[in-house]
């Protein structure tokens, strides 16, 4: 019975195959080909070769001015010396029992002092760096560059057992690799070196290094076993699709065309020294050439006379000619070298369409190709700019937006979990007392305390305006007519919230105020200061 009904199962199938091939035979299947096969198969390969698109990139790096300019031109902008914490704590959740007002310039006070702690933090390479080399942002530079090049790394916090805060380790993706001897228990399994629990949550990466007994493998786990504190986590260069395992080098879809276009320059280069090598040939005319003439000799550059042997009867010659060799090698040419050819040659100008003129106009247009691709503007990208304002501004705004967006995201996945740990460090040993954080940091149900001191606002590179003058009249003409307000445009031109700049604002009008300092800004139309105290608008502490 049951082998009868696996026979009538199998030809049910067959039947049901049959009839849909037939089907598509009368009606037409949309697969995005404009006609068939206009597309071609579709591909149904599905590895990617991670260690091979690293050694190409890397390669690539090193060898071609192309890709070399592009990463730089990208770090230098993205990161520049290090994008800035502003530690900006939630008053109303922290201090409950304060007015709105109150609660707000608390929890500035409270931003500055972490922004002090984490600034001498960071810029200790002996406490921030495991290779007590890096400041953190020479760290975020390094993390950048190499997650670009090699597609990815992981970022591995280390407590320091002398000061209680994270040491900060950065491992190249070339070095996170799967152990030929990993033991696949409880479900757990290894793709590229990361090692997944039996429902697909990572939960390990392996580093590979070299030592004196060879190659060793180390276990790295994502979290703490009791703890559950963040211990290491992986950084891409690029985007991926989210069952992608590794990340891909940022060129990696573009390595071909900048490998080709390095060579195609370096052909035109080597086309202009030919150029410069030789300014003209002396031509052979067959019905002139004597019998006694002989192959061509290559001399060097000045007034030479014909080669012996380029007549019956030879005149004798005065001095000395020096003649090389006859050979096609350029190291050993001289500037202006001359092909002599016997009796009867002719005078031949060399090929001046080389180097090509339009190879400026082919190299700018791939280069945009590479721009537009990556979401760059091409401007920014070669550093040629226009003298159009119009133009020049939006290039600038539109990588202002590829800028903010980066800073987004690379705060997400490197300088907040940075942040997160070494506060909660911090808080946890004692050496920044933080109301409540210790007692909520346990409960589950005061998550919201500990997230409201983690608040913080990551500010990258502050590129400057095309023209500040006109950008400052235009946010004033919209200010007055209630087309934005004043935190956009505060956000707009120092990266800060308009809270933040009134509270640091105020504090800086009191320091002028014990210091004497009075700013044009601060002085009515006698040049008295406008702020009371001590420097009162009438004077009279001044006598």
């Amino acid at each position: 019975m049951d082998d009868a009904r696996k026979s009538l199962s199998t030809y049910a199938k067959f039947l049901k195959d049959v009839t849909v091939r037939c089907l598509a035979g009368f009606f037409d299947t949309w697969d995005g080909s404009k006609f068939p096969g206009s597309l071609g198969p579709v591909s149904s390969w599905t590895f990617v070769d991670y260690w091979t698109l690293r050694r190409r990139s890397a390669e690539l790096f090193r060898t071609n001015v192309y890709a070399k300019g592009i990463i730089r031109r990208l770090v230098w902008n993205e990161v520049h010396t290090g994008i800035v914490a502003t530690p900006t704590p939630v008053g109303a959740v922290l201090f409950p029992g304060a007015d709105e007002a109150r609660a707000a310039e608390l929890a500035v006070e409270w931003g500055d002092r972490i922004a002090t702690q984490f600034d001498l933090y960071s810029q200790t390479p002996a406490v921030f760096d495991w290779g007590k080399k890096d400041t953190f942002g020479a760290f975020q530079a390094r993390v950048r560059m190499e997650s670009l090049i090699s597609g990815d790394g992981i970022i591995i916090s280390r407590i320091d057992e002398e000061t209680g805060l994270p040491r900060w380790q950065w491992v190249n993706g070339d070095h996170v690799r799967t152990p030929d001897d990993f033991d696949e228990r409880d479900g757990h399994y290894v793709r590229h070196g990361v090692e997944f629990d039996r429902w697909g949550k990572r939960v390990a990466f392996y580093v590979r290094s070299e030592g004196a007994d060879g190659w060793t493998f180390e276990r790295v786990p994502v979290r703490g076993r009791r703890s559950g504190r963040l211990i290491s986590w992986m950084v891409y260069g690029g985007e991926r699709l989210v069952d992608d395992v590794r990340g891909e080098p940022f060129l990696s879809d573009s390595i071909y065309m900048l490998k080709d276009l390095d060579r195609t320059r370096d052909a035109e280069v080597r086309a202009a020294l030919v150029n410069a090598m030789i300014p003209l040939f002396l031509e052979e005319e067959p019905n002139r050439i004597t019998a006694s003439a002989r192959p061509t000799d290559m001399m060097r550059a000045g007034a030479v006379p014909p080669p012996p042997g380029a007549g019956a009867n030879p005149p004798p010659m005065s001095g000395r000619v020096e003649v090389t060799p006859p050979t096609d090698k350029l190291d050993i040419m001289n500037p202006g070298t001359i092909y002599h050819t016997p009796a009867g040659g002719k005078i031949q100008s060399f090929q001046t369409n080389r180097p090509n003129v339009n190879y400026s106009a082919f190299e700018k247009s791939i280069i945009a190709v590479l721009a537009w691709s990556h979401g760059l503007p091409p401007e920014v990208l070669m550093l040629e700019f226009g003298n159009n304002y119009s133009a020049s501004r939006q290039a600038n705004n539109e990588f202002e937006v590829y800028l903010s967006r980066f800073v987004r995201d690379f705060a997400v996945s490197v300088t907040q979990p940075m942040y997160d740990s070494w506060l909660t460090q911090m808080a946890l040993t004692g050496q920044l007392d933080l109301p409540g954080f210790a007692r909520a940091y346990g409960d589950a149900a005061a998550w919201r305390t500990v997230s409201a001191w983690k608040q913080c606002t990551w500010t990258g590179l502050n590129r400057p305006s095309v023209d500040r003058n006109k950008e400052a009249q235009a946010s004033q003409t919209l200010l007055d007519n209630g087309l934005t307000t004043y935190d956009i445009e505060a956000r707009r031109h120092s990266g800060l919230s308009f809270a933040q700049v009134m509270q640091t604002m105020k504090r800086e009008r009191e320091l002028m105020e014990r210091m004497g300092f009075v700013p044009h800004t601060m002085e009515d139309n006698n040049g008295n200061p406008v702020y009371g105290g001590t420097f009162g608008s009438s004077g009279e502490d001044e006598e």
